[in-house]
């Protein structure tokens, strides 16, 4: 008579955590990323109208405008999305409309919102010229509904925007640390970065104490450069 085995629980389930493993652990760290700069809104410093346009802002860009927004340097994106073109007939003429989508982990606590702005950095995609558009973001959505999640973002071309144009509008400037994978405020990150640098200096001078006979650390005379 045959017997019959059941596979275990929690080898079942731990087909669920190899996947997020997969996708936070291994995409984030090693699937080719964009690096951009990114507006996020500042809501706390935005001001709206709530009576004229409907709760709207009287510009969206430029010095009259009421949104204030938060400069994020050298934020990867990951999975961008070949860029699709299309033309609309409006009043002022043809306007080309190119669209694309990309991917942003939520591990890097940022909450994206319709209406942020993505700059990619044209020195890293191509140095020969810097001709790519501030993009907006048009729709949001958040995979899968699990602890760890990642943002997918729907953009648009901003049409007749420049960065000197929006950094008019931006109240703070934070950066991101690839190190820890983490948005910090410029000051910190610049700490981060000059730390990382001094203990890389640390280190090749603590291998030039380490002696392979004895596998103990001796001091040297001139070992430190500083």
């Amino acid at each position: 008579m045959a017997e019959h085995y059941m596979q275990l629980y929690n080898r079942i389930y731990s087909y669920i955590h190899e996947y997020q493993d997969l996708l936070y652990n291994y995409y984030s760290k090693h699937v080719v990323a964009f690096l951009t700069t990114y507006y996020s809104f500042n809501l706390d410093k935005t001001v709206w109208d709530d009576e004229n346009l409907m709760g709207g802002s009287y510009e969206e860009v430029g010095e009259l405008t009421g949104i204030r927004r938060n400069k994020i340097l050298l934020l990867p994106v990951f999975f961008t999305e070949d860029m699709s073109v299309s033309f609309d007939a409006q009043d002022i003429g043809y306007t080309k409309l190119t669209e694309t989508t990309l991917v942003i982990p939520s591990t890097y606590n940022l909450k994206p919102y319709p209406g942020d702005l993505i700059k990619f950095e044209a020195e890293y995609l191509n140095p020969t010229k810097d001709n790519y558009p501030v993009y907006e973001v048009t729709g949001v959505e958040i995979h899968p509904n699990t602890e760890r999640r990642f943002w997918r973002l729907r953009t648009k071309v901003f049409q007749s925007a420049t960065t000197e144009d929006i950094d008019v509008q931006v109240e703070k400037i934070y950066s991101f640390v690839e190190y820890d994978k983490q948005i910090h405020t410029l000051e910190d990150a610049q700490f981060i970065s000059k730390l990382l640098v001094k203990h890389e200096v640390l280190r090749d001078c603590i291998k030039k104490m380490f002696d392979n006979k004895t596998g103990y650390y001796f001091p040297l005379r001139n070992v430190f450069p500083c």
